[in-house]
């Protein structure tokens, strides 16, 4: 076993963070510290960083016999850890195992607690109190989450290394200019139906890892290859990935889809690995095992590896960081006002010591655990150059043997507004800077092609005025870098046009499928600049075949269809990309080009039509000097004269390489319009000693044990890089694997075939496909497919999904979207009609005093209903700050701005609006109509009513509640039972999975009147239920007992029946549940509900009344006692009752009941009396009875460590289930049955 750095020896700070007000203790004192910064919160709690700052093992540290949790949280009066066994309440077997307090050392403010025994995968949050308020957060030093990252995990991280993880090795560079980076989205890299790669593995991290892919799957001789032999065929030698730690723009809960992905500037948990690029987000480990899977592969072939890091801004101010240490880790202006630099809401504090400590350790993690070979900081000029020079010290010293001073650094030397400190990582502090820390170089982008997103032209396209700068450009002095590391040659990335967009934008054009040659040879002249140039040459992938986004300036949300990278490309353009390969050859052999050192060529012309350049080299074995021409003429040749005579062409405009192309006796070229030409000094041409590159290729047979061929692909590998082959994960589903033949991993020779056959087996079982189509009313698909691979035999659930705009039709909702799978291909529809409505009004309260505030919105489809972003609709003045607007769309996403200024902030979600809303201070609020379904499963038929629960003025903290048919027991409850409310319409489906159907006409009529037996203890009126508390499930089971769905017992009427204080006392009505829901939002006016009902003083000397042989309908008789005595009964009453418990939460071990009485009285100390296992029911969960006195007013269901909460009892109910919802103290509550 490898002995890992515990995360905060690696990390060991906290991030960044939102809220409303500083603590108490927020004034700054005399002996604090002074960060880089002068603005409101700079000193904050620093004084407490300065003795924390060396803490070590922060966050969880497992091992087998127990695990140590810590968290700096200097301001709590309390932290408490809560385990859990899932990372989400959604999850079959999710229950809460118990809460422990954690200790606090009073001089660092770290907060500890250690447990013994083997706590591995269990997930866990932490219950931080600051200033009298709990809120629930996962560890700000995660390492590995649950789906949507809100829980941490407790991870032994030697168990998620793939086969072979230890004998993987950075790919680094002798000098940083040997890079050229080709930055990609993995979504992007597979999605596409033509990448060839696997359905499975489409859009993930383990499509890196599948070799042999081709256009369309074509297996020809002459197949287009795609995915990673795509790159090792081009020669690319740095991926830079885009966002991969866990952000949270996208559900992973949902199915990642079209609409559902985004770029991920959006960070949540910076040091676990995105999800929704798992096979399995729920599983904390697959994630982080397929991460490195994914750099496994890339490193085998030998490709480096670039994370895109994002430390200058959380998604949400109410993040971790904050939730933990409030107001420490963001630049405050004021108790309440961020310091908004990165354009997204808030600013990081990086100048402050636990955030600098945090990201110096994050970035050393990822470096050690996931062998990142380099690292791209986003808006760089919002980090202190400080921290970003211990950044550069401590990859440096990573290894004994000095290679972490080779991994990369670099990043955006500007912000996306003003910052709170003086001394960001900009430009003009290059100097200040490591000269290893990379800048982007902007002027020398836009030169090249112009603006990023406008249509003007810059010198490829033929602006002449751009030739200085270009020329300058190439010296890699665009800005004053230190030395060639420290400047980044580009001219596109994520951001705005991609290049061939712009490019056609430019001329005049939006066709963005032309195959015009002009346009192709202006991207050739780019590719021709920037990798010729001193620096760090920098692409996005695929613009080297003219990728396109069909013009989208900013797709950082935008479709599978926009930001897919279309493979057929590469062969519609493969002039373009064979010349792009060529380039990279040339660079590749010519060390001037690459070098440590600045090495500034002599220039033949910086200005006109020509911008013309030489290199001079002395090193044996390569070329001596090299003279590159770019001619920004479309239409004139220009003759140059040279620097000497006698030249090898090796690159033309139409072809590149290292290969003769022709020779110039003289000291005069004339280089050919629109083209980027290379020259070689002939009398050092052959000087070159370089092999051809070669490759060898691996074939990877797939057969059963009949010797029929179930798969075979081919992979191509470069000379000296590693093969590693697996049985395919596909073939599983239906076969076992039987023999391996061949050698599975080794070294490639060139020119060497190596074969590998797996044998099968069939397994038996058959195997299909589960297919789920989304349509409208007409039949038309209205949201991505989705198919899912199940083995006979196994069980499976499709639920169905929200589609904005879109209702869902539950009476035509599908028959058996759960059940198990027969082995044959299912196809579901689910069926959706258009939201009644056709706009929505938004209403904003102007806060800001803006003038001219313009409401964009835009929809998950890509429609812009208000217009374009700079045209969008101007809101009107409703009074008293209040503006207003109204969007010709049923539901929207919406955003304000000035065009300088903007709410929410740049990369961040527009607020959800469907109907009317409300947004104040960026709160929103809005009306919510919860739509709750009774369905059976099998034939998709309704067996109930509707129930429709309306509120108005809500928002996204107010909750509802929802319940299944009293009296079913074959329910199978939906994941969003219970919830955060949201705008528009929320559809709940209980589906039932027996026939039974509720009887319209009960035998026994449900009372309209309170009971005249009257109970004799206080009843808290709006606690329908009796569980404590009071939210939307006792509203709902008043409109459940009004349409007689359900029965109510005597002391329930009592609790509905009086909320209305202006009603009648003993009739329960609609205004009775309205009641209930206004106390639940917290509105005025909600008559009885909250207070207690006190019953009259029974008389001493009751009158004895006659029983009635059936239920009466009016009071019955009283009849005077007679002198004989009343009979006494021949049998004596029960002195208990027997109660049983359905264990829904799967609690571990003995369960138990704690009972006691009203005076406090208890029949047995805690945990109270071990109940008695009686069955397992049809859900899979065991069922428990206990004998409980009938002397006892309170009963507890535990297990000693999880609990439910305090239960009224007078034996009225006697059958209880434990809920996935809890109270403040995390304990469960219950329902009955």
């Amino acid at each position: 076993m490898r002995l890992r750095k515990p995360l905060s020896i690696l990390l060991s700070l906290s991030m960044i963070a939102g809220m409303s007000a500083f603590a108490s203790n927020a004034a700054v004192t005399s002996d604090e510290s002074v960060s880089a910064g002068n603005y409101y919160n700079a000193n904050y709690l620093e004084s407490y960083a300065s003795k924390a700052y060396n803490e070590l093992g922060l966050g969880s540290v497992y091992s087998k016999t127990s695990t140590t949790w810590k968290t700096w949280s200097p301001d709590a009066s309390s932290v408490k850890l809560k385990l859990y066994t899932t990372g989400s309440d959604n999850e079959a077997g999710a229950s809460a195992i118990g809460t422990y307090d954690m200790k606090k050392d009073s001089s660092t403010g770290v907060w500890s607690l250690n447990l013994s025994g083997d706590y591995k995968n269990k997930y866990y949050t932490y219950l931080v109190t600051v200033n009298g308020t709990t809120k629930e957060t996962q560890d700000v030093y995660s390492q590995a989450v649950g789906v949507n990252g809100n829980r941490t995990m407790v991870v032994d991280l030697d168990s998620t290394d793939p086969s072979g993880w230890s004998d993987d090795k950075h790919v680094l560079f002798n000098s940083a200019s040997e890079a050229a980076v080709w930055e990609v989205h993995v979504r992007d890299f597979s999605v596409s139906k033509n990448s060839g790669v696997s359905e499975d593995n489409k859009g993930k991290y383990l499509a890196f890892a599948e070799g042999g892919t081709t256009l369309n799957s074509d297996t020809s001789s002459s197949a287009v290859s795609t995915g990673i032999d795509y790159l090792v065929e081009q020669g690319i030698n740095c991926v830079q990935l885009m966002p991969v730690y866990d952000y949270g723009s996208v559900k992973e809960d949902v199915a990642s889809s079209s609409s559902n992905r985004n770029w991920g500037y959006d960070p949540v948990n910076y040091n676990a690995p995105e999800g929704s690029y798992s096979t399995n987000p729920y599983d904390g480990n697959t994630r982080i095992t397929e991460f490195k899977q994914m750099i496994q592969a890339l490193h085998d072939r030998g490709i480096s590896v670039v994370m895109d890091v994002v430390y200058n801004h959380t998604f949400s101010n109410d993040s971790c960081f904050n939730r933990t240490v409030p107001g420490y880790y963001y630049r405050m202006h004021s108790s309440s006002a961020y310091s908004n630099g990165s354009g997204c809401g808030n600013e990081t504090a990086s100048d402050k010591l636990m955030y600098r400590k945090y990201m110096i350790e994050s970035v050393k993690y990822w470096a050690e655990e996931y062998h990142i070979d380099g690292f791209r900081f986003d808006l760089m000029g919002i980090h202190d150059i400080t921290t970003m020079n211990d950044i550069r010290s401590a990859l440096d010293g990573l290894y004994s043997d000095g290679s972490g001073k080779k991994i990369l650094m670099y990043g955006e030397p500007w912000t996306g507004g003003s910052v709170a400190i003086s001394d960001g990582c900009s430009q003009s502090k290059a100097g200040s800077l490591n000269s290893r820390v990379g800048m982007f170089c902007d002027s020398y982008r836009d030169a090249i092609k112009g603006s990023t997103d406008g249509s003007d032209k810059g010198f490829v396209q033929g602006n002449t005025d751009k030739a200085g700068t270009v020329a300058n450009g190439v010296t890699g002095k665009g800005f004053s870098a230190q030395a060639p590391s420290q400047t980044i040659a580009y001219a596109d990335a994520h951001d705005n046009l991609i290049l061939w967009d712009k490019i056609v934008k430019s001329n005049g054009s939006s066709s963005w499928n032309s195959t015009s040659s002009s346009l192709r040879g202006q991207v050739k002249k780019v590719m021709g600049l920037l990798l010729t140039s001193q620096g760090i040459p920098f692409m996005t992938a695929g613009s080297e075949f003219c990728r396109t986004k069909q013009g989208d300036t900013n797709s950082y949300k935008s479709s599978d269809a926009i930001n897919e990278i279309d493979w057929s490309r590469v062969k519609t353009y493969s002039d373009v990309a064979a010349y792009y390969k060529g380039l990279l050859e040339i660079r590749e052999n010519y060390s001037p080009m690459k070098s440590s050192t600045f090495n500034t060529p002599s220039f033949q012309s910086t200005h006109g039509d020509v911008v013309a350049y030489t290199y001079s080299n002395n090193k044996s074995n390569e070329w001596g000097k090299v003279c590159v021409l770019v001619n920004a003429s479309s239409t004139n040749d220009w003759p140059i004269t040279l620097d000497g005579s006698g030249w090898t062409v090796v690159a033309d405009g139409t072809t590149a390489g290292l290969k003769s192309l022709g020779t110039v006796s003289g000291n005069t070229y004339t280089v050919p319009a629109n083209s980027a030409c290379v020259l070689v000094q002939s009398s050092t041409f052959n000087n070159l000693k370089v092999s051809e590159k070669t490759f060898g290729t691996v074939t990877i047979k797939h057969i059963d044990d009949s010797g029929n061929v179930l798969k075979t692909s081919t992979a191509k590998y470069a000379d000296g890089t590693t093969y590693r082959t697996y049985p395919d994960t596909t073939i599983l589903y239906d076969y076992t694997l039987k023999d391996t033949q061949g050698v599975t991993s080794g070294t490639v020779t060139g020119g060497k075939n190596y074969n590998v056959t797996y044998v099968y087996s069939s397994s038996g079982i058959r195997s299909g496909y589960v297919t789920v189509n989304y349509v409208d009313e007409n039949g038309e698909s209205i949201k991505d497919t989705v198919s899912t691979k199940y083995r006979e035999g196994d069980s499976y659930s499709v639920p169905f999904t929200s589609i904005q705009g879109y209702q869902l039709d539950t009476d035509k909702y599908p028959a058996n979207t759960t059940g198990t799978f027969n082995g044959t291909n299912t196809t579901i529809n689910f069926v959706y009609k258009a939201l009644d409505s056709t706009s929505s009004v938004v209403h904003y309260y102007n806060s800001n005093n803006w003038s001219n505030v313009r409401c964009y919105a835009y929809t998950d489809g890509g429609e812009e209903p208000n217009g374009k972003w700079n045209n969008a609709t101007v809101m009107t003045n409703e009074g008293n700050g209040w503006l207003k607007c109204t969007i010709p769309a049923s539901s929207s996403y919406v955003m304000f701005h000035t065009n300088s200024q903007q709410e929410p902030g740049a990369n961040e979600t527009g607020y959800l609006v469907s109907g009317e809303a409300w947004i104040q201070n960026k709160k929103l609020s809005f009306s919510s109509k919860v739509i709750t379904s009774h369905i059976d499963a099998a034939t998709g038929e309704k067996i109930a009513d509707d129930e429709i629960l309306i509120q108005s003025k809500v928002s996204s903290d107010d909750t509802y509640k929802t319940s299944p048919l009293s009296g079913r027991t074959d329910v199978i409850a939906p994941v969003n039972a219970s919830g955060n409310l949201s705008s528009g319409i929320i559809n709940v489906v209980y589906l039932y999975t027996s026939s039974e159907r509720p009887s319209t006409a009960p035998s026994t009529v449900t009372p309209t009147t309170a009971p005249v037996t009257q109970p004799t203890e206080k009843i808290l009126i709006g606690d329908v239920n009796f569980n404590g508390a009071i939210n939307v499930l006792d509203a709902t089971a008043v409109q459940k007992y009004i349409v007689k769905l359900i029965t109510l017992s005597d002391k329930a009427l009592i609790a509905a029946a009086r909320c209305d204080a202006d009603g009648e006392n003993d009739i329960v009505s609609v205004k009775d549940a309205t009641y209930i829901q206004m106390y639940v939002t917290k509105l005025d006016g909600h008559g009885n509900v909250g207070t207690y009902y006190e019953p009259e003083v029974t008389p001493t000397t009751a009158p004895v009344t006659e029983p009635a042989t059936e239920e009466p309908t009016v009071a019955p008789t009283i009849v005077p006692a007679t002198t004989a005595p009343v009979t006494e009964p021949t049998t004596t009453p029960s002195s208990t009752y027997t109660v049983k418990f359905t264990d829904s939460l799967n609690w571990d071990g003995t369960l138990y009941c704690y009972s006691w009485a009203e005076d406090g009285t208890s029949t047995k100390s805690w945990p109270g009396v071990a109940m008695t296992y009686l069955n397992t029911n049809d859900h899979g969960q065991k069922v428990y009875s206990v004998e409980v006195p009938n002397t006892v007013d309170y009963i507890i269901f535990t297990n000693g460590s999880s609990q439910t909460i305090d239960i009224g009892f007078d034996g009225t109910s006697l059958n209880y289930y434990a809920e996935s919802q809890y109270d403040s103290k995390g304990h469960a509550y219950v329902g009955t049955w």
